[in-house]
């Protein structure tokens, strides 16, 4: 693989400061969002970076991570100011998925993810915004982890829509992404989790061999399952529509002024973003922000401390390479059902590559309560011992 088409092409030194700890010698690699220190954020697009200044000090979560042991190795290509999910940028080179070939890598931790595939990277950080680091761990075969935002600190992680932005990070296996769970978020409360709630009704639309496959590994499951159609199409639906707007109000607007200035400095996707945010009515939003606290209060009615929740990450494997800006686009809306509903919550979310449809990686999430980022993994460990 071309290091220039996953690595930003602006020079960054590398750093190691500890030579032992709970990371040590694992190599990490972070999005071109997060700042490493004299260097400036690109965001996936060469004129906003033209335009930044450098970063005074590294980001506090790759200083936390470093003093771990960790070698920092480098910043990578992201899709443009975090909006893509698929690893799409019009302004570099595609990035090719190794673990899918024709496909697309996933985005918009799209580098990070190519670094961990091709094995120059233990660990990539990178942001999740409607699922920007769960989305190509599904399509590149890893594991992915979207912390709760109130988890972790977000200082110095330089995104358009901070609101509803985490960080999350990928990794080969569950223990390394413990392992940085256990440096950036709090310890999780004391409890033990017992059951699992099955979310029947968002596996309806998977594909049919990734069912059957479903089947065998609940029925390895160490803990209580429990069947549920208590999360509805329309619930989906709701939180989808919600997220597009509120992502749009509460983030694209920020960009506006910028945009005007720069309209054909942008790609398409954003081109498109941006003409629906500006058919949007005040009374949207405020439509937009009542689903919300209905998607919220839907999930915090089946979730506790005990209890987790099961659901597919997305329902569709990687599209090809060949698909259109306008296809991609319309994709975002289906993926956004599913990814969503922790986006909208702020909760953790840990995707799982348990499987493969077609060939290409797949795989299914499980959800925990806010604060609960340390648990869900140790539930995802504990269940893949038992298979």
């Amino acid at each position: 693989m071309d290091e220039q088409t996953m690595y930003v092409s602006h020079e960054v030194e590398s750093q190691q400061w500890a030579f032992y700890g709970l990371l040590e010698n694992k190599k990490f690699v972070v999005s071109d969002c997060i700042d490493i220190k004299n260097t400036p954020n690109g965001q996936g697009n060469p004129t906003w970076l033209l335009e930044q200044k450098k970063a005074k000090e590294n980001a506090p979560a790759v200083d936390l991570i470093l003093k771990k042991g960790a070698i920092f190795i480098g910043k990578t290509q992201m899709d443009e100011f975090g909006f893509g999910l698929h690893g799409h940028n019009p302004h570099y080179a595609p990035i090719p998925n190794k673990n899918s070939e024709g496909r697309f890598i996933g985005g918009s931790s799209s580098g990070a993810v190519a670094a961990v595939v091709n094995g120059d990277a233990d660990i990539g950080l990178g942001i999740d915004f409607g699922g920007g680091i769960r989305v190509p761990a599904l399509y590149a075969g890893l594991y992915g982890f979207k912390a709760s935002a109130s988890a972790v600190n977000m200082q110095g992680i330089d995104c358009i829509a901070k609101e509803d932005t985490s960080l999350g990070w990928v990794a080969k296996n569950l223990s390394d992404i413990r392992k940085v769970a256990t440096v950036l978020t709090p310890m999780s409360p004391l409890v033990t989790v017992e059951r699992i709630v099955v979310l029947d009704s968002l596996f309806a639309d998977i594909p049919e061999e990734a069912k059957t496959k479903l089947e065998t590994l609940i029925k390895s499951s160490p803990y209580e399952v429990i069947r549920s159609k208590s999360i509805s199409k329309i619930i989906t639906t709701k939180a989808a529509e919600s997220f597009k707007v509120l992502s749009a109000t509460q983030g694209l607007r920020n960009l506006e002024l910028w945009y005007e200035k720069n309209k054909a400095a942008v790609g398409n996707e954003i081109k498109m973003q941006m003409k629906w945010l500006a058919s949007l009515k005040y009374k949207d939003e405020r439509i937009a922000l009542e689903q919300r606290e209905l998607v919220i209060s839907v999930l915090e009615s089946i979730l506790d401390e005990k209890t987790l929740l099961l659901m597919p990450t997305t329902a569709n494997i990687a599209p090809p390479t060949t698909a259109t800006d306008e296809q991609l686009y319309k994709l975002n809306a289906q993926i956004l059902k599913y990814t969503s509903l922790a986006s909208l919550a702020d909760l953790p979310q840990l995707h799982l590559p348990w499987f493969t449809v077609n060939d290409s990686p797949w795989g299914i999430s499980l959800v925990g309560q806010k604060g609960m980022d340390r648990q869900l993994i140790d539930v995802a460990i504990r269940w893949q011992g038992n298979q």
